[in-house]
């Protein structure tokens, strides 16, 4: 989820360190990172071993297809360990103090299938918002740097943008030194690893293999990553996010 090309290597690197886990635990394993155009391509297959995923999946079309694994911890601010939030970002001229200021006006979403682009938001408008709705259009993106640039060209006015995806715009994307962080959503569990359903007895000796990985990682893979650990964790974890998507629209 947070394969950016700038980063393919150390993302790599980790996937490797997996790998020779696995291998030692006995577990077949592809030597390799598998990059489909299509995430749903990998989210899907049967022989899916270890993917990460949106959480919104988790609850809804894949709901009882695949089985969390656990979290990547990234060390997000103002959350547990294997939580995340989004922050919600505007132009750095906008006069906006608030995301009540962004009331009838523009916001770019990556998808309505994201829950740290579309539901977080959802979650935090849904108090403000009169006759179901809060602002007056919006635009679809993508993914969370076409947010970043949307909104940093005037396309759009305001977006929620994962916080580790922030992070990692921070390191490459040059439009976000024309943006600045308005608001804060609040901490959810963070993209989760998963397995598919066939492989869910395989689940203790996966989160062993990848706990020891990412414990053994050199600074020079986790700096990249923005990463700090590993958290198992259960599905129902993931719960939440259908309360808070039912809070409205935007």
């Amino acid at each position: 989820m947070y394969d950016w090309p700038e980063v393919h290597g150390a993302v790599d690197a980790l996937w490797a360190a997996i790998y020779w886990r696995l291998r030692d635990a006995g577990i077949d394993a592809p030597e390799g990172v598998w990059r489909p155009d299509r995430p749903e391509d990998l989210w899907t297959h049967p022989d899916l071993l270890i993917g990460e995923m949106c959480g919104y999946q988790i609850v809804n079309e894949l709901r009882g297809r695949v089985e969390v694994l656990g979290v990547l911890d990234r060390g997000v601010d103002g959350c547990e360990p294997g939580d995340y939030r989004s922050v919600l970002v505007c132009r750095d001229d906008d006069p906006a103090v608030g995301l009540e200021d962004f009331r009838d006006r523009t916001v770019a979403v990556n998808g309505h299938r994201s829950q740290s682009g579309y539901g977080a938001l959802v979650h935090e408008v849904a108090p403000l918002a009169v006759d179901g709705r809060f602002f007056d259009s919006e635009v679809t993106t993508g993914s969370h740097r076409g947010s970043m640039r949307a909104v940093a060209d005037g396309r759009a006015d305001v977006a929620a943008i994962d916080e580790v995806s922030w992070r990692l715009g921070l390191d490459h994307e040059p439009v976000v030194d024309r943006l600045r962080i308005v608001a804060w959503t609040e901490p959810t569990p963070g993209v989760p690893l998963v397995t598919s359903w066939t492989n869910a007895g395989l689940r203790d000796r996966l989160n062993d293999a990848i706990s020891t990985a990412v414990a053994d990682l050199d600074v020079k893979v986790r700096e990249p990553l923005h990463l700090y650990g590993y958290r198992p964790r259960p599905t129902s974890d993931y719960e939440v996010i259908v309360e808070r998507l039912a809070a409205g629209n935007l």
